[in-house]
C-alpha cells in the first residue's frame, strides 16, 4: 500500500541512522518529528496511518513515547523500535515493537502489517460487527470505536465464537507475552468490551466468564 502517511519520530542527529530512505524508496508519505510534542503537532495535521517511534536513535524510553503518543493519538497503530538492551515493556502501547538489529525489509514489512486494511475488512458474529480497519464495533444501534488491545481480544473470541478461549491463549494472541501472573489487564479489557456490546454489561448476554476457564463469545443465537 503505497501513498500512506507514516509518521517517523526519530533523531536529528546526522550521525545517527534513519529509516527515512527506506520508507520513501516504498512509497510511503513520510512526515518526520524529532520528539514527542513535534510528532503530535505533525499527527495532528496529517493523519498517520502509522507512528514509527525509534527510540533507539532518540535514546530515550519508547515505553514512555508511546503512552504519551497515545494520550493525544489514541487510535494510530504505533511502531516501536527499540536497542537490544531495553526491556521490552508489554504496556507501552504499541501495536508492534521491533529490537535491533533487524533489516530495513523487516521494518517496512512491520509497517506494511499495521496499515489500515480498507472499510471492508471486517468480521461479523450474530449481531456484533467489528470494522477491522478502524477498530469499530457495532452492535444494535450502539457503534464505539476500540483501542488496538480491545480490539485484538474482540476479533480473537470472535473467530473462536462458542468456543471457550483460556485466559493464557488470551494472553499470549492479545499482549503476546506467556506470563500470566496477573490477569486483571485482561479482565478490565473484557469489562470494557461488555460496556460496549452488551445491553446490560452486569448480565453478559453473548461475552460469557467460564470460571476456572476462560470467555466465551455466545453471538451466534440469542439467549432464551
Amino acid at each position: 500500500m503505497t501513498g500512506a502517511p507514516v509518521l517517523l519520530v526519530e533523531s536529528d542527529k546526522a550521525s545517527v541512522p534513519s529509516f527515512a530512505p527506506a520508507l520513501e524508496k516504498r512509497g510511503y508519505r513520510l512526515i518526520v518529528a524529532h520528539s514527542t510534542a513535534d510528532a503530535v503537532v505533525r499527527a495532528n495535521g496529517s493523519s498517520p496511518d502509522v507512528i514509527v517511534v525509534d527510540a533507539a536513535s532518540l535514546k530515550m524510553s519508547g515505553a514512555r513515547m508511546c503512552r504519551d503518543l497515545r494520550k493525544s493519538l489514541a487510535y494510530v497503530r504505533i511502531l516501536l523500535v527499540v536497542d537490544r538492551k531495553t526491556a521490552l515493556d508489554e504496556n507501552s502501547g504499541a501495536d508492534l515493537i521491533l529490537r535491533h538489529p533487524f533489516t530495513a525489509r523487516k521494518l517496512l514489512n512491520g509497517v506494511n502489517r499495521l496499515l489500515p486494511a480498507g472499510d471492508g475488512a471486517s468480521m461479523q458474529v450474530g449481531p456484533i460487527k467489528l470494522n477491522l480497519a478502524q477498530r469499530k464495533v457495532k452492535c444494535g444501534p450502539r457503534e464505539e470505536r476500540l483501542t488496538p488491545k480491545q480490539s485484538k481480544l474482540l476479533e480473537v473470541l470472535m473467530r473462536h465464537a462458542g468456543e471457550v478461549v483460556s485466559r493464557k491463549t488470551l494472553i499470549k494472541q492479545v499482549w503476546d507475552t506467556d506470563y500470566t501472573g496477573d490477569t486483571r489487564t485482561l479482565d478490565v479489557h473484557v469489562s470494557w468490551l461488555r460496556s460496549v456490546i452488551e445491553p446490560n454489561p452486569v448480565k453478559p448476554r453473548y461475552l460469557k466468564t467460564l470460571r476456572g476457564q476462560g470467555y466465551r463469545l455466545d453471538a451466534g443465537t440469542e439467549e432464551k
